[in-house]
């Protein structure tokens, strides 16, 4: 008989489903007067791109958290219609990140708002972020014991740990921050969803009854 194998496939949030350190300059420029445009945040420390100093970072983070901030965002072009397509095929959608566990309601909300779907929510302190409730975010260790077919990640550093610590296919969507990523047989980077969509086939097992 023949079978359908499903896939489970790990979606980060941020800058992956929703349009999020885009809107960022904004915010510097009417904070703190500061122009520094979306191109030139070509670091994941956003401290250091936008120059600011301990205490307007903090403000800065406290303020792009919150969760009216959090709920304004827009979806990422193709994203909700791609992880829809892959939902009706059959495969299996898992959220994952690493925003501050504080985000939790808000984000699930957003996710409901935008009718994005999914199989597990899961916060992971994937920056080893002060204030994280562990009893909401797992470890990256504890994340590594999980499998995946594929991957769709952002951030260089976690797109490089699921290549290579977790052997995950990963698609790395192109943003400035990640321009120097390290290559890997296990990375492929995308520049849009289009890009994305064909990573996941549907697969139908030859079997015997």
């Amino acid at each position: 008989m023949n079978y359908f194998q499903p896939k489970t496939i790990y979606v980060d949030v941020d800058d992956v489903v929703s349009r999020t350190t885009e809107t960022y300059p904004d915010v510097v420029a009417q904070e703190f007067g500061k122009t520094v445009s979306f191109e030139n945040l070509t670091g994941f420390d956003l401290k250091h791109c936008f120059q600011l100093t301990d205490d307007e970072f903090k403000y800065f983070f406290d303020l792009v958290h919150k969760p009216d901030f959090l709920m304004g965002f827009k979806p990422v072009e193709g994203a909700v219609q791609t992880l829809k397509t892959w939902t009706d095929m059959g495969h299996i959608i898992d959220i994952v990140t690493g925003r501050p566990t504080s985000t939790q309601e808000a984000t699930l909300a957003w996710l409901e708002m935008n009718d994005v779907p999914f199989r597990g929510f899961i916060m992971v302190d994937k920056y080893n972020r002060p204030g994280n409730d562990l009893c909401l975010a797992i470890s990256k260790e504890e994340l590594s014991m999980m499998a995946y077919d594929l991957a769709v990640e952002d951030s260089p550093d976690m797109a490089l740990f699921l290549a290579r610590n977790m052997g995950v296919p990963t698609a790395l969507i192109h943003k400035p921050w990640n321009r120097e990523c390290i290559r890997h047989d296990n990375l492929v980077r995308c520049a849009s969803w289009n890009e994305i969509f064909p990573m996941v086939k549907e697969v139908v097992l030859e079997g015997t009854e």
